[in-house]
């Protein structure tokens, strides 16, 4: 004991094995080493995946400006920096725990190799195993037993960093080399990495003079990440929305919303490309940026209005909005050691609740008309067959008979075949189906059932007539009344409408 307080530092082998359960997946895990690559100043990332069963590993180096083996010691301490540092503003990283953590939780051997213009090159090694063996904090000063080679290319570049990820155990774990189906599921993992990775660094891997490569298993343009952009900025049909500027302590926030074209307005490779990496559904909402890099994609962030949270819903899957943080909010937003989570400050969330339903609403507009208008109401030369009212309650859907298509139908004199099926042509391809769909969902009290605030005469009225054209048709009087009944809209009504045929129609 010294004085009034003891020293009590973690146990080496139980901290090492807790820091591996942050919740990181394998692509969240490559994306947070990358973040160091990028604030090293690299141009390039090469993303090196090996399957070997048991012995699978993964490197991942770029061409930054390296670290001596001071910088490397301390850079492989967990807690290298506090979060309450101040950084650089283009710096991605914050808790000093990112490379740890990141590599901890998909593997056991952790391997750094660094080099800076004209100093050698400087190794250092976590080795999960050893550590907990021994239970002390030994940082290792080699790589593994036959893994020079792994780290060989770094003799090639004047400076940069390689991170080698060995004994993969969550995503290789105790398999053998020839096992086909662990195999595939090792590669499938390393195309979701890639569509991941596509996403997140987006604004980096952009333009003509893109701020880093980034190139997975291999070092030609076929190799290169092709950047997905979540807005769809450049296609003619997506409507950006006014940019706002929300207003905090320590700044402003831009925000600016999307509407995505509705499928209709699309070719079948770009409706499948802005579909994103998870889906239409999934990738609705607010996407948060801190420096430039993604850390939120598709959430509504807990938000809502009259007491409901907003959810993940189809009419909506066109709206995505963007929220650009500095990392000098860290803190206020609560961002986590993964950068994968975001809470919304009290601050701003009523600003951006309002924002973000006008969003919604255009989109909801778009969605539902097919992308030939949205909220702005219909222009004048759009003539719907189909209108929509309310008759007690309920949503019912009617065909507009002064739509010129019916009108002239209605008002001609003699009636041909061929003006029946136009009529019917036009009914069938105009069926406002995203409009049924979207109210059907929202307020599904409000359905009605056939007739259902219709008097009861006139249901009478349309069954005695639709009796009569079934007799002018050849039908007797009762084969003509069981069809009446049977049919779906009369259903409800099959007692008094036999009743009413049953005495003569009277």
């Amino acid at each position: 004991m010294t004085g009034d307080y003891d020293i009590a530092p973690p146990a080496a082998g139980a901290m090492i094995e807790s820091l591996r359960a942050y919740g990181y997946t394998l692509e969240t895990a490559i994306a947070d080493l990358i973040d160091n690559s990028i604030a090293a100043g690299a141009k390039n990332v090469w993303l090196n995946p090996e399957w070997n069963g048991d012995g699978s590993w993964i490197s991942i180096l770029d061409d930054g400006i390296g670290m001596d083996e001071p910088t490397l010691v301390q850079a492989m301490r967990p807690g290298s920096q506090s979060p309450r540092q101040e950084r650089a503003a283009d710096d991605l990283g914050r808790f000093g725990l990112g490379l740890k953590t990141a590599s901890f939780s998909q593997c056991r051997s952790l391997t750094v190799a660094a080099k800076t213009v004209g100093a050698p090159i400087a190794i250092r090694r976590w080795d999960l195993d050893y550590v907990s063996r021994k239970d002390e904090w030994r940082l290792l000063k080699s790589c593994r037993r036959g893994s020079e080679e792994k780290l060989a290319v770094l003799n090639t570049k004047n400076q940069g960093t390689l991170v080698l990820l060995e004994n993969l155990d969550r995503i290789a774990g105790n398999t053998t080399v020839d096992n086909k189906k662990d195999k595939s599921r090792f590669f499938e993992n390393i195309d979701h990495l890639r569509a991941h990775l596509a996403m997140v660094f987006h604004r980096y891997l952009d333009g003509t003079s893109p701020r880093v490569r980034i190139l997975i298993d291999g070092t030609d343009e076929s190799s290169m990440i092709i950047p997905w952009s979540p807005f769809g900025a450049r296609h003619p049909a997506t409507q950006p929305q006014p940019e706002e500027h929300l207003t905090m302590p320590d700044g402003h926030i831009p925000v600016q919303g999307f509407i995505l074209p509705h499928k209709d307005r699309m070719t079948e490779k770009d409706y499948a490309a802005m579909a994103g990496p998870t889906g239409w559904n999934e990738q609705q909402g607010f996407y948060v940026y801190r420096n430039r890099r993604l850390l939120v994609a598709g959430s509504w962030l807990g938000l809502g209005q009259a007491g409901r949270r907003w959810t993940r819903e189809e009419h909506y899957k066109l709206a995505r909005i963007r929220i650009d943080l500095p990392n000098t909010m860290d803190e206020v937003f609560q961002i986590d050691v993964r950068k994968s989570k975001a809470i919304l400050p009290s601050q701003i969330r009523g600003a951006l609740t309002e924002y973000a339903a006008q969003v919604r609403e255009t989109a909801r507009g778009i969605f539902a008309h097919r992308g030939r208008y949205g909220n702005r109401g219909p222009a004048p030369d759009i003539a719907r067959v189909w209108k929509t009212v309310s008759q007690g309650g309920s949503r019912k859907y009617l065909i507009d008979r002064r739509h010129l298509a019916l009108r002239s139908l209605l008002e001609t004199p003699r009636i041909t075949r061929k003006n029946v099926e136009t009529a019917l042509r036009i009914i069938e391809e105009s069926v406002p189906v995203e409009q049924i769909w979207i109210d059907t969902s929202e307020h599904p009290e409000n359905t009605g059932a056939p007739f259902s605030s219709v008097p009861e005469n006139d249901v009478i009225e349309l069954a005695d007539t639709v009796f009569k054209q079934y007799q002018d048709g050849g039908m007797t009087e009762h084969d003509a009344a069981e069809a009446v009944c049977r049919m779906d809209v009369f259903l409800d009504f099959q007692e008094i409408i036999r009743a009413y045929l049953n005495a003569g129609g009277e």
